[in-house]
């Protein structure tokens, strides 16, 4: 990392044997130490910021994966509510002109949902989705697990949000704080100079 700040001994200037200091900071040389620390606990607090916005995308990214797999496990079971529950076999099969969509938005995220399609040789026929009653409880599965492993990972990533929000309101209040002390100080010295 960088210095925020540079401290530059003012040549010939010495108070009561004590060395007399300027500071550089943002490229600027000959500021005050209060000015110098705002600066830099501001500089911090942008730095911080723009952090936080890009992993803001991070989270919104997680939030439409999430809303994505969650939408297509909710019509994986609609389909499955279909099958004859009766007499129940693996090798069942129903029928849904939904599954290619379920399909398609489970492997964008990597989840593989095995349909199977169905076209009569005839001209202009219509083309069936089927799937069985095994491959439809193995994706289901496999979405549950998408869903718990990036439900993880989102609350994960909210904590460490919370931190970068915690660091850059760190930030701000060490400025203010150094501004009030500066304040404070040079009040104190023009107050001494008037006794």
């Amino acid at each position: 990392m960088t210095k925020l700040i540079e401290t530059n001994q003012i040549e010939g200037f010495n108070v009561y044997g004590v060395q007399m200091v300027d500071y550089t900071s943002d490229g600027v040389r000959g500021r005050d130490f209060g000015t110098a620390v705002a600066l830099a606990c501001f500089a911090s607090s942008a730095a911080i910021e723009a952090e936080a916005t890009a992993f803001a995308e991070v989270l919104r990214a997680r939030q439409k994966k999430l809303s994505d797999l969650n939408g297509a496990l909710a019509t994986l079971i609609d389909i499955m509510g279909k099958f004859d529950n009766d007499e129940p076999e693996s090798d069942d099969t129903v029928r849904d002109d939904r599954l290619p969509t379920v399909r398609d938005i489970a492997a964008r995220y990597g989840v593989t949902v095995n349909i199977r399609t169905f076209t009569l040789p005839i001209v202009n026929s219509p083309t069936w989705y089927l799937i069985r009653r095994d491959d439809s409880e193995n994706a289901r599965a496999n979405l549950e697990y998408a869903l718990d492993v990036e439900d993880n990972d989102l609350q994960q990533d909210m904590i460490t949000m919370q931190g970068l929000i915690g660091k850059r309101d760190n930030s701000f209040s060490t400025a203010a704080k150094v501004i009030k002390k500066v304040d404070g100080t040079a009040d104190s010295i023009l107050r001494t100079i008037g006794q």
